[in-house]
């Protein structure tokens, strides 16, 4: 055992202690623990596999660590409903582990003819109970929801290569923080200096038949006289909601005047926010975020490019991670700046190089560095810079020379102009807790992108197994042949139901639902269930109209496509400090629904109106007279529509959902409403 000094108060734990036992912490969990512990410990090991060089354990291990609680919460649900639908249930699910035991440890010859003796109708009585013995083992999806053995590195390898290949999945990660476990939430969440970034699945990993790889991303480092990302999301948000709250109570034309001016104000904060998160934090990594290209001689010629650069030059040493790292960053160099893509390329060749190759040459040349480094970007750029040399035989500054010419060459050259428009593949972000807020669906790179969120890789995989026949090319197909919609419930939002009630009665004609009145319980919990699409426009989310709220939902039958079109009605919400974050969403997910869209903050309804029948017109077949672009809207608060007018351009609709919500961002012009608008699920295709 290590020394404990009475006087710190504190025990210093060598590596191999320290390791054996977050091994013992984080393979020992029973078999429901507690959330945020079990994601401190796998985060934890993250890191100890990180600077170990073993991405794939790395990646394993962060998998793990997202959003942990929401599994405890679809496995504690299943057992709810298998209990409600069979009273024997609970008698049942005893049985098992006791037949396990006694199967483990078979009687002896000579104990069991003492039993046979002591015993009468051992025999019937054994009858009985086969009847009710539990024979059916559970899927392996729903085996890897429960944190079990079978929660490995390799089993995660095997589910993201079962997974549809035209998907990117990457995962957004906030390394470990004490602080988790020691102070509410708002107290440390934002307390953020870093990210790491995952790449599970990705062209070019599958073109080099590797695993998935991590980059820890350095940010949120604040300039002089500047305000941190994360305090001014949250402050901004803040600003925000008072502002649309206290709405209510304008009634002069000063208050009115001054309600715009503040809306403005928010609208160009968030602006800067995306700037910063675009420019400053994510920088040139951004390029790991985008989707596959569908044109795959783009992606070859990228290859080749890369591939000549480094013979030309003699790069003889780089590792695969950082052949792949400049795949990404040279595909994305038309949408990047100069400086982003040189900055990037400096940390490629000199941060994910071969940490061994570094440590045989590695002499100090500043002084403070030492060779007890764990990773490379703890080094300063001086003796990276001499490292690489004696690596590879030329300065560093002419490895940054070579890649950017290849870099100038697809920016500018005519023959790679079509790069920056070209048609991708689906992108499923994983998101943090901690990072869920930020709108990274309108981040330059990827906001002609269709993007989804997802909370974990092992709901992702619940899901495309639920939906499996259902999911062609990378998308859930699905007809529209039902609708459903329920639109002011509460009765206080009078023009709001005046203009998404004409729209469904002009654009929806045949669906069906409950409009200025709340459906029964029972009725709101069938209309998900009986949808191919369903719509909600009212205050939140609109749990709170089934019986029992969230909880209540996840007994529907989920096929549905669900909008949201409430104020943070796919937002994630902790009630206390260290409980897990919940929201419509999640409990729609364990009902089965493969996509819900709505909002990650407050809202207005007249622009929601305006994105939300935007988005059901691109994407939900009509047989309408005039597109939906076309009709007047001078009256549409009053629940009149003008469909005698000409139509000035041709119509082009988008069956692709996410494709859809790109495009209806672009209904609105405030940067608050279109970017608080996110998918989370599956990608979807309506089909006619």
């Amino acid at each position: 055992m290590e020394d404990f000094d009475v006087f710190t108060n504190e025990i210093n734990f060598t590596k191999p202690l320290f390791k054996n036992i977050l091994n013992k912490y984080v393979n020992d969990v029973p078999s429901t623990p507690n959330g945020p512990n079990y994601q401190s410990g796998r985060k934890l090991m993250a890191e100890e596999c990180l600077a170990d060089s073993n991405d794939a354990a790395c990646a394993f291990h962060l998998s793990e660590a997202a959003s942990a609680s929401l599994r405890t919460m679809a496995v504690y649900r299943e057992e709810q409903l298998k209990a409600a639908g069979d009273k024997l249930h609970k008698i049942t699910s005893y049985i098992k582990p006791v037949q396990n035991l006694v199967d483990s440890k078979p009687i002896p010859k000579k104990d069991s003819k003492l039993i046979d003796i002591l015993s009468q109708g051992v025999a019937n009585m054994t009858e009985t109970l086969k009847k009710y013995a539990i024979d059916d083992e559970l899927p392996f999806h729903k085996r890897y929801l429960r944190f079990t053995k079978e929660n490995n590195v390799d089993n995660f390898q095997k589910i993201l290569k079962e997974l549809p290949k035209e998907w990117t999945i990457i995962q957004l990660t906030v390394p470990y923080n004490p602080n988790e476990n020691l102070l509410p939430l708002k107290e440390y969440r934002t307390d953020v200096d870093s990210i790491y970034l995952s790449m599970f699945t990705n062209d070019y990993l599958e073109v080099c038949c590797a695993g998935p790889i991590t980059v820890h991303v350095p940010g949120n480092i604040v300039k002089e006289g500047e305000k941190p990302l994360f305090t001014e999301l949250y402050s901004l948000l803040d600003e925000n909601y008072k502002t649309i709250d206290n709405a209510q109570f304008l009634n002069n034309k000063r208050l009115v005047q001054n309600y715009w001016n503040r809306r403005e104000d928010i609208d160009l904060r968030m602006k800067s926010v995306i700037n910063v998160m675009d420019k400053e934090w994510l920088g040139g990594w951004s390029c790991l975020l985008t989707g596959k290209l569908v044109d795959s001689n783009l992606r070859d010629k990228v290859i080749k490019l890369v591939d000549n650069t480094i013979s030309d030059w003699g790069f003889i040493r780089l590792t695969q991670k950082q052949k792949i790292l400049l795949y990404n960053l040279i595909e994305c160099a038309p949408v990047l700046q100069s400086q982003q893509t040189k900055s990037c390329i400096r940390r490629i060749l000199t941060e994910h190089g071969n940490t061994e190759d570094v440590r045989q040459v590695f002499n100090s040349e500043c002084g403070n560095c030492t060779k007890e480094f764990r990773f490379l970007n703890e080094l300063c750029l001086k003796c990276l810079s001499k490292c690489f040399e004696k690596i590879h035989n030329f300065s560093l500054v002419d490895g940054i020379r070579a890649f950017s010419q290849a870099v100038a060459q697809v920016k500018d050259g005519d023959e790679w102009s079509c790069l920056k428009k070209a048609k991708r593949h689906p992108v499923i972000l994983i998101v943090d807790d901690m990072l869920d807020t930020f709108p990274w669906e309108t981040l330059p790179v990827l906001n002609h992108h269709p993007v989804s969120r997802l909370e974990n890789i092992h709901f992702l995989y619940y899901l495309y197994k639920i939906h499996e026949k259902d999911i062609k090319d990378g998308y859930f197909t699905t007809k529209c042949e039902v609708g459903r919609y329920v639109i002011n419930p509460e009765k206080n939002l009078e023009r709001m139901e005046a203009r998404m009630t004409s729209f469904v009665k002009y654009w929806c004609g045949a669906w069906r639902g409950s409009v200025g009145e709340p459906p029964a319980p029972n009725d709101f919990v069938q209309y998900i269930s009986d949808a191919n699409v369903f719509l909600y426009c009212g205050h939140g989310d609109g749990c709170q109209l089934a019986a029992g709220g969230g909880a209540g939902v996840e007994a529907a039958g989920g096929r549905a496509v669900v909008l949201l079109a409430g104020c943070g009605s796919v937002r994630r919400n902790s009630a206390a400090p260290r409980s897990p974050p919940m929201a419509a969403h999640l409990h729609l997910h364990v009902a089965g629904c493969p996509t819900v869209v709505g909002m990650l903050w407050e809202v207005t309804d007249l622009e929601v109106d305006k994105v939300v029948s935007t988005l059901m017109s691109l994407c939900v077949p009509s047989d309408a007279p005039v597109p939906w672009t076309s009709v007047g809207k001078t009256k549409w608060s009053q629940g009149i529509l003008d469909t005698s007018v000409e139509q000035k351009t041709p119509f082009v609709p988008e069956r692709d959902v996410l494709r859809a919500i790109c495009r209806a961002r672009g209904s609105t012009n405030y940067i608050m409403i279109a970017s608080s608008v996110v998918a989370r699920g599956l990608p979807v295709r309506i089909v006619e």
